[in-house]
């Protein structure tokens, strides 16, 4: 079978059209294509609102992943530039990220595990750097709910039957709060993605997307802003080696302001 039209186009990878009921999903790095699809057997496992992955394939000499075509927009795409949609998608993001948080689950990477990990190899902080974030982390607690740790509008389908998560590379298990200060740090940024909606430069909107965000899932959960502020540190230092040379000014700058002088 050959490759359909292309639905969407992403920094690790491209999306087609794989006959009627699929899409594959072709990545730039194969590593990342395997891992991927290492997460997604694990959440076929869980039942939570996904597309069910079907392994595995080669296409024009990428390795990629066959995923059941959902039928529906981004909830990026679908917002408008108004306080009432703000207020509206806020709403749909927190209560999607808190019924992830109510799986458990023991089999993913655990997340305070990762962070020590990629913190240690980090190639953007420097030492002093390194120790205060370590020490920081020590002092955050395990947990062991689902954290998509890449959950942001363009990352939530809404359809018939309700919002669908997808993009799942990054999934761990471990607190809430650090799920949400991942998403936090994101709506709170400057970076807009390609071809995004013209009100997405907008700050006063952008921010009020945030507020209402971080008022919802703390009003769900039972969790602070403060506990969110808590995992700002470590989530800013792990971010800093996903970026490009030229993106990481802005979160370099935020780690700085937010460590001791």
């Amino acid at each position: 079978m050959k490759l359909g039209a292309c639905v969407g186009r992403g920094k690790t990878a491209d999306v087609f059209e794989w006959g009627r009921a699929e899409v594959v999903k072709l990545f730039h790095d194969r590593s990342e294509a395997a891992r991927e699809a290492k997460n997604a057997e694990v959440i076929d496992t869980l039942g939570v609102r996904a597309p069910k992955c079907s392994g595995l394939i080669e296409a024009e000499g990428r390795l990629g992943i066959r995923y059941e075509r959902v039928n529906g927009m981004s909830l990026l795409r679908h917002m408008e530039g108004t306080r009432e949609s703000m207020i509206q998608s806020a709403k749909i993001m927190a209560e999607v990220q808190f019924e992830l948080h109510g799986v458990k689950v023991w089999h993913l990477a655990n997340l305070k595990t990762d962070f020590y990990r990629r913190v240690r190899q980090s190639g953007h902080l420097s030492e002093w750097q390194k120790e205060q974030v370590l020490a920081i982390l020590d002092a955050l607690p395990e947990g062991h709910a689902l954290c998509h740790y890449d959950l942001h509008p363009d990352n939530i389908l809404l359809t018939g039957d309700g919002p669908v998560v997808i993009d799942w590379m990054n999934v761990l298990t471990g607190h809430p709060a650090a799920d949400v200060a991942r998403t936090s740090m994101m709506l709170q940024s400057h970076a807009v993605p390609p071809d995004a909606p013209n009100w997405l430069v907008d700050r006063e909107l952008r921010l009020l997307l945030h507020r209402q965000y971080v008022d919802e899932y703390a009003a769900l959960s039972g969790i602070g802003p403060e506990e969110f502020e808590r995992w700002k540190v470590p989530t800013l230092a792990v971010r800093l080696d996903e970026l490009a040379d030229g993106e990481r000014d802005e979160i370099r700058k935020l780690l700085e302001d937010a460590l001791p002088a």
